[in-house]
This record gives C-alpha cells, sequence and structure tokens, in this order.
C-alpha cells in the first residue's frame, strides 16, 4: 500500500484561504489553521471551563456495552473521566452501510488526529464521533450507489419517514431485501461470502436506522476505540437541557449573528453555504412524530407547517418535561458540541467549513471559542490493476480524477485508427450536398410539395452515411474492446459518476475487493492531515 498526496483544490477558494492562512478567511476563525500552536492554545481556553465528563464517560459506558470492542471503548472512556482529558469530534448523519466512504474517511481523521495530540501534548484525547441521529433529511440517508449494467443507481430503502433516524424501527423483512439488492450488484470476490455474513448479523442485532449505522462504525472503528455519541439519544438530550435553555433564551441574538457572519462571509466572495429566514430560531421541536423546525418573531416561538405558538417560558418547560422533543440544526449544533465536550479539534468536510466560518460570533457571544477545524483526510483508493493499466499507457492519473475518462478514451481510439473514417464521411457529405443541389433546384421550380420532399430526401441520404460511420466506429471500437473497458473500468475507480470516489463508494463496495483485514489496515494507516488530496495504491 504506497499512499501519495496531490494538490486538487486549485490556488483560490475558500479552501485554499483557510489552509494557507489567507487574513481575509482567518478572521471567521479563532484558531489559524497554519498556526503551529493552535492546540496548546486551544487547550489553554478549555482549561478555563467546566465539563461533565463523568456524566458522558457514564452514557459512554452504558452505549458500548452493547457494542463489540467493550474493552477498546473502555480504555477510551476511562480517560475521558480524566479531568485533563479533552476530545477530538467530528460526526455525520446515520447513513445505510455508513453512507459513502467520506464518512469512514472522517472517523479515521478523527482517530489519527487524536493519536497525534494525545502524543503532542501528553494529556488524554478521546476520538468521538458524533452521530446526527436527528437529522430528518432521510432520503439523503437511506440509500446506496450500486451498479447495474455498468450504470451506477442509488438503491434505496423504501420505509415511512418519521422524525428522525434515530426513530426509524428497522423493518428487518424489508432491509434483508434491500441489502440483497446490494449483494447482487458486488462482483463475487474471495471476500463476498464473509462481508455478507458479518454484515447480515450486525443488521440482525439493530434496532433502529442510528443503531445499524453505529454498529457498522463500530465493526470499522472499535478496535481503536473510537466512542459514537448519538445526539438524539433522550439520555444526552437530558444533559443538553443547561445550554437548550440558553440558546432559547439567547435566540436574538443567535439570529442576529448568524445573520451577520454570512453576509460577513458573502462579502469576502465566499458564497452562502447557510441561505435562511432572519426568523429562523435554529432549533427543531418534535410534534407527533414530526421534526418541526422554529421560528422566532415578536417575542414568540412558531413552530413551522402548524398553529402552535410558544412563549420563551412556556417553551422551556416543555424542555424540562420533554427534552428528548428538541434538537438543533446545522447553526447550534456546533455550538451543543463547544458546550458538551471538551473540543480539542473538530474534523471537518470541505462544506462543513464553510458554514462553520459564519458562526464565529454566535460561539463568541455564548464566551465559548471556535475550535480550531480540521479538513478530514480526502482519498482516492487505486486497485493494482488499475495503476498497472496507467502506468502501461502512460496515462496521468489527475485526468481520470477528473471525470476526462471519456474525451481521453475516444482520443486515443482516434489515434490508433488505420482508417481515416470521419475525413471520409465528412468528404462523402460534401459531395451529396453538392451533387443534390440541382435535384432540389429543380424540384423547387416544379412544385412545392417537390421541394419539401427533396429536402427530405437529403436529410435521408445524410442518415444513411451516418448509419454506416456508426457502423465503421463500431467495428473498430470492437477490434480495442479490450482496451476500452480498462478505460471504462479507470473511470469506474477513479471518478464514478463523474464524482470523488469518496462521494459514490460505500466502504461494503471496497471491502469486497481487498477484504476486512486490508480495509481496517487502509482506515488505519498513518497520513499527514492537511489539504492535499491521498492517493492510495493497493
Amino acid at each position: 500500500m504506497e499512499v501519495k498526496e496531490i494538490n486538487l483544490v486549485g490556488n483560490n477558494g475558500f479552501l485554499y484561504d483557510y489552509t494557507n492562512g489567507i487574513q481575509t478567511c482567518n478572521q471567521f476563525f479563532d484558531y489559524t489553521y497554519t498556526d503551529e500552536l493552535k492546540y496548546k492554545a486551544r487547550l489553554d481556553h478549555l482549561n478555563t471551563r467546566i465539563f461533565h465528563r463523568a456524566e458522558l464517560a457514564d452514557y459512554f459506558e452504558q452505549i458500548h456495552s452493547t457494542l463489540t470492542y467493550a474493552k477498546e471503548a473502555s480504555i477510551q472512556i476511562e480517560k475521558l473521566r480524566q479531568l485533563n482529558s479533552v476530545v477530538v469530534v467530528g460526526g455525520q448523519q446515520a447513513g445505510l452501510l455508513t453512507g459513502p466512504l467520506y464518512t469512514v474517511y472522517k472517523a479515521m481523521s478523527i482517530i489519527l488526529l487524536a493519536k497525534q495530540q494525545e502524543e503532542e501534548l501528553n494529556i488524554p484525547v478521546v476520538p468521538i464521533f458524533w452521530v446526527a441521529g436527528e437529522d430528518h433529511d432521510l432520503d439523503e440517508i437511506r440509500y446506496v450507489y450500486i451498479e447495474r449494467n455498468t450504470n451506477w443507481k442509488k438503491h434505496m430503502y423504501h420505509e415511512p419517514a418519521v422524525s428522525s433516524a434515530s426513530n426509524i424501527k428497522l423493518n428487518h423483512e424489508e432491509m434483508r431485501k434491500w441489502l440483497k439488492g446490494v449483494y447482487a450488484s458486488l462482483p463475487e470476490t474471495s471476500h463476498t461470502n464473509t462481508l455478507i455474513d458479518k454484515v447480515n448479523v450486525i443488521v440482525e442485532q439493530a434496532k433502529t436506522i442510528t443503531d445499524f449505522f453505529k454498529r457498522m462504525m463500530n465493526w470499522f472503528f472499535g478496535c481503536e476505540g473510537l466512542l459514537l455519541l448519538d445526539a438524539h439519544d433522550p439520555e444526552i438530550r437530558k444533559l443538553e437541557i443547561p445550554f437548550f435553555k440558553e440558546l432559547i433564551n439567547n435566540v436574538e441574538h443567535v439570529q442576529e449573528f448568524q445573520q451577520q457572519g454570512a453576509r460577513a462571509f458573502a462579502n469576502c466572495g465566499y458564497g452562502e453555504p447557510v441561505v435562511t429566514e432572519r426568523e429562523n430560531a435554529h432549533l427543531f421541536l418534535e410534534v407527533k412524530d414530526e421534526r418541526r423546525r422554529l421560528d422566532f418573531q415578536e417575542g414568540h416561538f412558531l413552530v413551522r407547517g402548524t398553529d402552535m405558538v410558544y412563549s420563551k417560558e412556556q417553551l422551556l418547560q416543555l424542555l424540562e418535561a420533554h427534552p428528548e422533543r428538541f434538537s438543533n440544526n446545522v447553526v447550534t449544533r456546533p455550538l451543543m458540541q463547544e458546550w458538551l465536550l471538551p473540543v480539542l479539534a473538530f474534523v471537518s468536510g470541505p462544506g462543513e467549513i464553510k458554514y462553520w466560518a459564519t458562526i464565529k460570533e454566535v460561539f463568541n457571544h455564548f464566551h465559548f471559542k471556535m475550535p480550531p477545524v480540521i479538513p478530514r483526510i480526502q482519498m482516492t483508493v487505486v486497485p493494482s490493476r488499475v495503476n498497472k493499466w496507467l502506468k502501461e499507457l502512460n496515462y496521468d492519473i489527475l485526468p481520470f480524477m477528473n471525470g476526462e475518462m471519456k474525451s481521453l478514451r475516444d482520443s486515443w481510439l482516434e489515434e490508433i485508427t488505420p482508417y481515416p473514417i470521419e475525413d471520409v464521411i465528412s468528404k462523402v457529405k460534401q459531395d451529396i450536398e453538392y451533387h443534390h443541389a440541382p435535384l432540389r433546384q429543380l424540384a423547387e421550380e416544379m412544385d412545392p410539395t417537390l421541394r419539401e420532399l427533396s429536402e427530405k430526401n437529403l436529410v435521408i441520404l445524410n442518415n444513411q452515411i451516418e448509419f454506416m460511420e456508426r457502423k465503421m466506429k463500431n467495428f473498430h471500437r470492437q477490434k480495442h474492446e479490450q482496451t476500452l473497458s480498462k478505460f471504462t473500468e479507470s473511470g469506474r475507480w477513479l471518478a464514478p459518476l463523474n464524482r470523488p470516489q469518496e462521494r459514490v463508494f460505500h466502504p461494503i463496495l471496497l471491502m469486497n475487493v481487498i477484504g476486512e483485514v486490508d480495509l481496517k489496515r487502509l482506515l488505519s494507516t498513518e497520513m499527514s492531515l492537511n489539504d492535499t488530496h491521498k492517493i492510495v495504491y493497493l
């Protein structure tokens, strides 16, 4: 296994400015990405604050007692109990089979950074994965891509939508059918039957979509002691009551500073990562199994899509009675993490960093500092056979990763053809056009109907010539089908759907090729956490 780094960011844009410490971008963060002392400075800030480490440790103990690798988790939990412990955190929605590869790459990044900083700072640093179990945009999480007849398709798990992923009870019969569709799309390898058996065991143990996700993540990372926090767990919601109160009481300030941050970010030319109305309270309330957005206007909270209205006092009373009905949005979730956990660093996807950049002033209002935001590892895995073929034809990998496979393939085919098909076809069309012109002219002189018929006649002749062109090119393609299939396979691996591999492939696709042992070895490989894209040659 060989890892190489390449720059896919370019020399401009927000991510480039952020990772290169450009001042225009630095104003949106409390810690500069390029500052080598940022973690020590962050630690100094955390040491001034109080956290409920014991209660968190009790929660994780309860959760991980039902999962495999309980011993490894227990080591991290005991570290968390120490008063000088800190955490590295990042999170994602609870996707089926973990969702795209970038989810496991984020978990991998969390673990790597926690290990690095534990050694550097000489204090306990605990890796935590924040599972966004409250998320109600279920269409984003209940599918994976599978390949059918060389085409990628979304394979949907169809279950009635409810308020959140953590509330979706698994219909095991339907999930078995869904998984069979995934398995049927896999090319059979020496690893296929083993991984099918393992996934089947995991899904039978799972009770909800989020539980299925946690058990899959624990399979991949339990040996590293990664702790899994379901943000929609009622026990977590009880712990969060004090800060939900703060968010309710300070809703006007949250609204104001979020809007200011978004405007400032857009004015610097970085776009609008979070577009929302001024009245958005940045909280959700569960009403009759539906997650409803809360708005705040003229001193009252309004529940979107209903006629329900609450004063601050009434909403605070409801919070005390039913904290499990409350949840955060993308603006207040980082704040809740900051209040709940001693966050040394937040591991982020490239899009997340943008919306974090809009909420620094919201953090500061609550006397928080936004933690260092660290881009997750971005990666493309290259099988040995694809790498070998690229080398044989002396092709650079980058155009394939940029989705240029078809143009490269067509150019190659054109270069190696001994037949001047396009030149001959073009000449024949010109000759037909020239010799057919007197016929069309005569038809026009005779009758308008004949003129129209002569025009159609020319179209038919050209269609027949184009038919021959296609047949000739197809004949030529068939002679080189083996090489053309190598182009297709390389494109399939390096840019499926002309998108980054990590956004289409899911871990089971990769495990089917390299096996559980090598997948776990890949996910535990030491890599630098920077803005470069990692190419892993198997």
